[in-house]
């Protein structure tokens, strides 16, 4: 091997081992700063995640996706009104070179007071059209083509969702894109698709679920 060969090799290799190293550091300060935050709201962090509480969310679709689930840096508390779950959960699709594995924030949200069908919305993108015309669940609404053209929606009872997405529903959809929710009667989960929030951004990241939850605890 000549020189310049031997120059590649080291360069690839330094640079595999500077990302590493870099990556590990990143993590190790993002649990430090979210643990910091757990703690200025008055709540518990827990790096490894809870393993039972993914259990008990397995009855959500967002959880029986992929493979190799795994909850982590979870917070959690209780104010009283509202169970609060924020953790990362990250899960892997397809196989060998095709194979991916998908990291997101979650935030979870339970209460009694909370009462609606159960459903998921999320954003619509080209292969949700594809799936729709082939005959795949996503309520649309006629008098509310911006709603439609923006999200999928889907649950078990499309006569009870349909009542449940009233004009103001929709339109609080509407003016908040990209987000996903998914909810039943006492839980209501909210996400980004394939999204970390950065450490600093947790508390605006909860404020925005609350915000979707109060509306459905409201909902008339």
């Amino acid at each position: 091997m000549d020189n310049f060969s031997i120059a590649i090799v080291v360069t690839i290799v330094l640079l595999v081992v500077g990302g590493i190293t870099y990556s590990i550091l990143y993590e190790k300060k993002r649990k430090q700063k979210l643990k910091e935050t757990a703690e200025e709201m008055g709540l518990t962090f827990s790096p490894d995640g809870d393993p039972h509480l993914l259990t008990r969310f397995s009855d959500f679709k967002l959880f029986n996706v992929g493979r190799g689930r795994r909850m982590s840096n979870l917070i959690q508390g209780d104010s009283g009104e509202v169970k609060i779950a924020i953790f990362e959960y990250k899960y892997t699709t397809g196989s060998g070179k095709n194979s991916k594995t998908r990291h997101q924030s979650v935030v979870s949200l339970h209460s009694p007071d909370l009462v609606c069908p159960d459903f998921t919305i999320r954003p619509e993108n080209f292969l949700d059209r594809i799936g729709s015309a082939l005959g795949f669940q996503d309520i649309d609404f006629d008098d509310h083509p911006e709603f439609s053209s923006k999200f999928v929606l889907q649950g078990s009872d499309e006569q009870q969702l349909r009542q449940y997405f009233n004009q103001v529903t929709l339109d609080f959809f509407t003016a908040r894109p990209n987000i996903c929710v998914e909810a039943q009667s006492g839980t209501m989960f909210y996400y980004r698709v394939n999204k970390r929030i950065k450490a600093d951004k947790v508390k605006d990241n909860l404020s925005e679920a609350y915000e979707v939850f109060g509306m459905m605890v409201d909902h008339a």
